[in-house]
């Protein structure tokens, strides 16, 4: 897989960009998500695009990017000040609509960590959704897991909040959520009922025993939070991301001509 490498951006640039576009003068995007801290190996394929590119830090989220971290990789997607997540290594998602407080993530493979903050939002409860090929997780406000592979199917553990956990659909319908609860952990395979265990697995409770670092974490980005305005997005998303190629038009063959429908 071809990787095309580009510089972070410093915290410089941003604030440059931020102050050149008039960011107070301007009202807020209603897309606030963002790439956070980026460690080892980790990719982005924009829509349309036909090579992976190192994405940096600050650069905005769009629909339809296609992000991957490698063996050593670990990349935070910051959604809002009060919205995280983390991919692990060897993880693979693709963002589908994002906004201020809600938003749908499709996982294809690998482990993501979570951390929504619902508190903060002014009574407003945060929508955010994870689709995997088994199930669907619906997140209002809470700190999860989500772990998913194709022998394995999805693994779901909750360390606060609530989580609603609905299998995919199959030719007898749609079932309804299981409801599960912090300290939980839910299995769900594609055909077989939804199993609910009282206590977590090893690997669900090492990825449990991170929830520390990532709540550290959500308590930095919210003091050092800067939103963007729509231009500020639009600008840094072009310095870094090449926009997809136009598609070429197919014009007819100039000793072609085409027949009148009379003929």
């Amino acid at each position: 897989m071809k990787i095309v490498f580009l510089r972070r951006v410093v915290p410089s640039l941003l604030l440059a960009a931020c102050c050149s576009l008039g960011v107070r003068a301007e009202p807020l995007a209603e897309n606030q998500a963002r790439f956070g801290v980026i460690t080892g190996d980790v990719g982005l394929l924009s829509p349309g695009a036909s090579e992976w590119i190192e994405p940096h830090e600050g650069l905005p989220l769009e629909p339809g990017d296609r992000i991957r971290t490698g063996e050593d990789g670990q990349v935070e997607l910051i959604m809002g000040e009060n919205a995280l997540w983390t991919m692990e290594p060897q993880t693979e998602l693709v963002t589908e609509h994002m906004e201020t407080n809600a938003g749908r993530l499709n996982l294809i493979s690998g482990t993501l960590l979570g951390k929504v903050d619902s508190s903060r939002t002014a009574g407003i409860v945060q929508r955010w959704e994870f689709n995997t090929p088994v199930a669907v997780a619906a997140i209002r406000g809470t700190e999860f897991a989500l772990d998913f592979s194709k022998t394995e199917g999805s693994h779901l553990g909750v360390f606060e909040g609530t989580v609603d956990l609905q299998a995919a659909e199959t030719a007898e319908g749609l079932k309804p959520p299981v409801q599960i609860s912090a300290g939980q952990e839910a299995h769900a395979r594609r055909g077989k009922p939804t199993l609910t265990l009282a206590k977590f697995g090893p690997r669900m409770q090492a990825l449990a025993e991170k929830g520390q670092i990532l709540r550290r974490r959500q308590i930095q980005i919210r003091n050092t939070w800067s939103p963007f305005t729509p231009a500020v997005r639009i600008e840094l998303r072009k310095k870094f991301v090449a926009p997809p190629p136009k598609r070429r038009v197919a014009r007819p063959h100039p000793g072609r001509t085409r027949r009148s429908r009379s003929q």
